[in-house]
């Protein structure tokens, strides 16, 4: 297994910024943090594919991306392992209490982190790369750290705390729960259902015939993007904030200074966009 350590003092930084300018340590990806060292651990497994049809992962701090493949026969896990702590000694003894489990059932692969509850002032993080058969459903929950799901014909779901989450190419059931941070669709041809607290949704997606695009926030601004041809019933509330549609052509429309709703073409699916503090736009395309 390889090991790194990257360990920069604050004597260490100002001989550097002597020698090379403090721009160079950066270039070379070393960023100054007095009195701590992060020590990163690589890892990688990989599951032959036979009847699952889902992968499971449980992460709790570090960015996760996991995409499909076309005609792919096996899973591929990599990443790395990261301990931010005050010393080498520390941080190796923190590294081994942090673990990659991977687990394989009848209809599922199961990735999970295991680590310590209570860290005590230490960092601890897993970054995962995830290759899987694109046919198979993506279900992430995760702490705290970014997620991205693409190239998936079977359903993706995430559930997240602190990050952004960000689907493409997604052409079945998607749902997204998040509390802090930024939602990105696109290329969504999938059912959409996303509940967010604080942050902004940007969306871009077509509807299945008689699908459902759910989409909401608490503090934060909707975007949403639809083909001008889109069939559903539509309708937009907001608490504080304006709503905005362009492009689209909407029969029987009850607009107020709060809410619109009407029917788009023969209104076969259902599009229902809520905020309270923040606006709605929707274009058509």
């Amino acid at each position: 297994m390889n090991k790194k350590i990257r360990h920069v003092s604050e004597s260490l930084c100002l001989l550097l910024a002597c020698a090379f300018t403090f721009s160079a340590c950066e270039m070379n990806g070393i960023i100054p943090t007095p009195h701590e060292v992060t020590v990163v651990e690589e890892f990688s497994f990989e599951v032959e594919a036979r009847n699952q049809s889902r992968l499971r992962l449980e992460g709790i701090n570090g960015e996760i991306d996991v995409t499909g493949v076309p005609g792919a026969s096996k899973v591929e896990i990599w990443g790395e392992r990261r301990v931010k702590a005050k010393s080498v000694e520390d941080a190796n003894a923190w590294m081994k209490k942090l673990e990659v489990r991977v687990a394989e059932s009848n209809d599922e692969v199961f990735i999970k982190t295991i680590q310590p509850r209570e860290t005590n002032g230490r960092t601890l993080e897993v970054v995962y790369h995830i290759r899987m058969p694109h046919d198979w459903e993506a279900l992430v929950s995760n702490l705290n750290g970014n997620v991205f799901i693409d190239s998936l014909t079977g359903k993706a779901a995430i559930g997240l705390v602190n990050g952004n989450a960000q689907l493409r190419e997604i052409s079945e059931t998607i749902s997204i729960g998040l509390t802090n941070g930024n939602v990105s669709l696109a290329q969504i041809t999938g059912n959409a259902f996303v509940a967010l607290v604080n942050g902004n949704l940007n969306a871009s997606l077509a509807l299945p015939q008689q699908g459902a695009c759910e989409l909401s926030t608490v503090n934060g601004t909707i975007a949403l993007q639809i083909p001008q041809n889109t069939s559903a019933l539509f309708s937009a509330e907001v608490v504080n904030g304006a709503i905005s549609t362009t492009g689209l052509l909407l029969h029987e429309a009850a607009t107020t200074p709060k809410s619109v709703s009407g029917r788009l073409a023969s209104g076969e699916g259902k599009i229902a966009l809520k905020t309270v503090n923040g606006s709605i736009r929707v274009e058509g395309f």
